[in-house]
């Protein structure tokens, strides 16, 4: 494999045509400079230069090897320079985990500021139950995820979590639901309808019994279970069922008139945590990412 500082050097003196001069600009020694030609020259097994005129010139084997190295060095630099921003965590890509609900609530805002601030980095997005992608995570096929609180585990050697503010959640309906002629709509009141939601943990269900004495939490059923907010927002709009969700993942649909919130409390929050692996080399734009999330979520 050829030694890129003596090609460099090779280059420098084929543009000056004198080992001092170009010594000078290589900030070494002429006699270092010197060995370093000689042993390009050894390796390869031509001659670069003739030396016996003044200013050297370059011989024909080496007029071919010089017309070949030019792009080869300016890559090389690039390559130095690419490295470098990567190291800075200024370019590259990162793979990112998140819940439903925080991916339609603050998913959006906080990549767009993130990417607004290092516009040479990319993104890849996963959308799944926080079961899924900290399996995902433990494989190293996320750099970070933002996971839900209730479904996190209880051990944290592994893992370094920092906790997100939390959003309360409500159920909705579409405008012109039937409950919206009821005088008062009680919780029992929009069972009939049944439920849209992402994947919840089953202490949501178990919670909203509790809350509201339902001796089974399969009184509670639910029509469409997806981890796409765009399609449990359409399904609301074009029917009778309930959605359960946080008022910023609707957040378009409710200043459209398109769905209203219903005047139930749930007494239920979507608590988030941002999740990376412990003891392991992380993305230096791990540190702007979580930075940008931090900003997003102390603003909503």
């Amino acid at each position: 494999m050829f030694n890129l500082n003596q090609l460099n050097h090779f280059r420098l003196v084929a543009e000056t045509g004198n080992f001092a001069t170009a010594a000078r600009r290589a900030h070494i020694t002429q006699p270092a400079l010197s060995n370093s030609i000689r042993t390009l020259e050894d390796r390869i097994g031509v001659q670069l230069f003739d030396r016996s005129q003044r200013p050297v010139r370059v011989t024909s084997a080496g007029r071919d090897l010089l017309s070949r190295i030019d792009s080869l060095l300016k890559e090389a630099r690039n390559l130095e320079k690419e490295f470098g921003n990567l190291a800075q965590g200024l370019t590259g890509k990162l793979c990112i985990g998140m819940t439903a609900q925080s991916s339609a609530s603050i998913g959006g805002a906080i990549l767009g500021r993130w990417l607004l601030d290092n516009s040479k980095m990319s993104a890849d997005i996963t959308v799944a139950d926080t079961l899924l992608l900290m399996e995902g995570l433990r494989a190293e096929k996320f750099d970070l995820i933002i996971a839900d609180d209730r479904d996190l585990p209880t051990n944290t050697w592994e893992f370094d979590m920092t906790p997100l503010r939390p959003e309360q959640g409500h159920a909705f309906c579409r405008a012109g639901h039937p409950l919206l002629d009821l005088p008062s709509i009680s919780f029992s009141d929009l069972l009939p309808y049944r439920f849209a939601g992402a994947h919840f943990p089953k202490s949501v269900m178990q919670h909203l019994c509790d809350i509201f004495s339902l001796k089974d939490h399969n009184i509670i059923e639910l029509a469409i279970e997806s981890d796409h907010i765009a399609v449990l927002r359409d399904a609301t709009i074009h029917s009778d069922i309930i959605l359960l969700t946080t008022s910023r993942c609707l957040r378009n649909e409710l200043t459209a008139n398109l769905i209203v919130k219903l005047p139930i409390d749930l007494d239920t929050f979507a608590t988030w945590h941002t999740v990376t692996l412990k003891n392991t080399v992380a993305h230096p734009a791990i540190t702007s990412l979580k930075k940008a999330i931090a900003n997003v979520t102390q603003e909503t």
